[in-house]
C-alpha cells in the first residue's frame, strides 16, 4: 500500500505540471520573423542582400568595410519583463579573419524611454557552423521601443536564419506560487518514493547516494548541464582515445544517452540489492515511473525539457540493472 501512494503521488505531480504547462503560461509568442516580414520595419546597416530561403532567410554582403544587417522593430507587450530568443542560426562562408570583430550576431537590442539603447547579444559566432539560441533576456527598465537585430561585422560571406522567433516572458501574478507548490509537490512525491523502498532495504546508504544522484542530474538547469557534459565529453573521448577505442553515437544523440542509461542501470542494481525482498517487476515497474517523472519535472528546469526517448533509455538502463543483479544473486545462490 505504500507503495501505492508514492506512485499516486508522482502521477499526481507529473499531471499537475503537465496541465498547467508553464512554459506555455510564462511565454506568450506575439511576433514570429520570417523572410515575408522582412521590409516590415526595416531598418538597413549597409545594403546587405536578403534571400529568402525555404526555412528562413540568408543575409549576405559582399563589402568587409561596411558593418551589413537587419533590424526589425517589435511591439512591446503590457507587463513584459524580458524577451526569449529562439532561433537556429548558420554562418555559411563566414571566415574569423583578422581581427576579433570578424563575426555574425544576432542580438536585442532595447531602447528605453531617454531613448538611450541597450544591447544584449543572444548569439555570436564565427567560423562555419550552426548554433541554437535559447536565451531569456532580461528588459531594462521603462523600455519603450525593442529591435531584434541580425548582423556581419565587417566580414563578408552569408549569415542565415532559420526559425527565428521572439517571445516575451509575461509573468502571470499566480505563477511564482504555483511554480514553488509544484516544486513543494515533486519533493514530496519523490521523498514518499525514497522512504518506501528505504522501508525494511538493506545497504540504505547506497541506495539513498545512487537515488541522489539521479536526482541532481535531471534536475541539474541547462546551461550547467552543457557545460558539465562538455567538460565530461572531451575527458571520456580522451581516454577512449588513448585505449584506442571509439564511443558509437547515433545521428543526433551524444553522451548524454549513454549517462542516461548508466544512471537507472546503477540505480535499478542499487534498488535490487537493497530490495531483495520485492519483485523484479515491481522494481522495474517503479522506476519507469520515475523516469517518466523526472522527464515531466524537466518542464520547470531552465534550459531542459523532457522527451520520450530519454524516457525509453532509463527504462532499458533499469531493466538491465535490476534483472543483471537478480541473476547474479541466483547464480550466487
Amino acid at each position: 500500500m505504500r507503495d501505492f501512494y508514492s506512485w499516486v503521488l508522482l502521477v499526481a505531480a507529473m499531471a499537475a505540471t503537465l496541465l498547467l504547462n508553464l512554459p506555455e503560461v510564462r511565454y506568450s509568442t506575439l511576433a514570429s520573423v520570417m523572410p515575408t516580414l522582412a521590409d516590415e520595419g526595416l531598418r538597413r546597416l549597409g545594403e546587405p542582400v536578403l534571400t529568402p530561403l525555404p526555412d528562413g532567410f540568408a543575409l549576405s554582403a559582399a563589402d568587409i568595410d561596411k558593418t551589413r544587417g537587419l533590424a526589425w522593430a517589435l511591439p512591446m507587450a503590457d507587463g513584459a519583463l524580458a524577451v526569449r530568443v529562439q532561433a537556429e542560426v548558420a554562418l555559411d562562408a563566414v571566415g574569423e579573419g583578422e581581427k576579433p570583430w570578424h563575426r555574425a550576431m544576432l542580438s536585442v537590442r532595447m531602447v528605453d524611454a531617454l531613448g538611450k539603447g541597450h544591447e544584449r547579444a543572444a548569439f555570436i559566432g564565427a567560423g562555419t557552423q550552426a548554433g541554437a539560441v535559447d536565451s531569456v533576456i532580461l528588459l531594462v527598465p521603462e523600455t519603450s521601443e525593442l529591435q531584434l537585430m541580425a548582423r556581419l561585422l565587417r566580414v563578408p560571406g552569408t549569415f542565415s536564419v532559420s526559425e527565428l522567433r521572439l517571445s516575451w516572458l509575461v509573468e502571470r501574478a499566480w505563477v511564482s506560487p504555483a511554480l514553488l507548490a509544484l516544486w513543494v509537490l515533486w519533493l514530496v512525491a519523490f521523498g514518499a518514493l525514497l522512504a518506501h523502498w528505504l522501508h525494511a532495504a538493506r545497504y540504505r546508504a547506497g541506495l539513498v547516494l545512487t537515488f541522489a544522484l539521479v536526482l541532481a542530474a535531471v534536475a541539474m538547469p541547462g546551461e550547467w548541464r552543457n557545460v558539465l557534459q562538455l567538460q565530461v565529453t572531451a575527458w571520456v573521448h580522451g581516454w577512449l582515445d588513448w585505449l584506442g577505442w571509439a564511443l558509437p553515437e547515433a545521428e543526433g544523440r551524444g553522451l548524454s544517452d549513454y549517462v542516461h542509461f548508466l544512471m537507472f542501470a546503477l540505480l535499478g542494481a542499487a534498488l535490487a540489492v537493497a530490495r531483495r525482498d520485492l519483485a523484479a517487476w515491481r522494481l522495474i515497474g517503479g522506476l519507469i515511473l520515475l523516469g517518466a517523472a523526472t522527464e515531466a519535472m524537466q518542464f520547470l528546469v531552465p534550459g531542459r525539457e523532457g522527451g520520450w526517448l530519454d524516457v525509453g533509455l532509463d527504462a532499458g538502463g533499469a531493466m538491465l540493472g535490476v534483472l543483471v543483479t537478480r541473476l547474479g544473486f541466483m547464480r550466487m545462490a
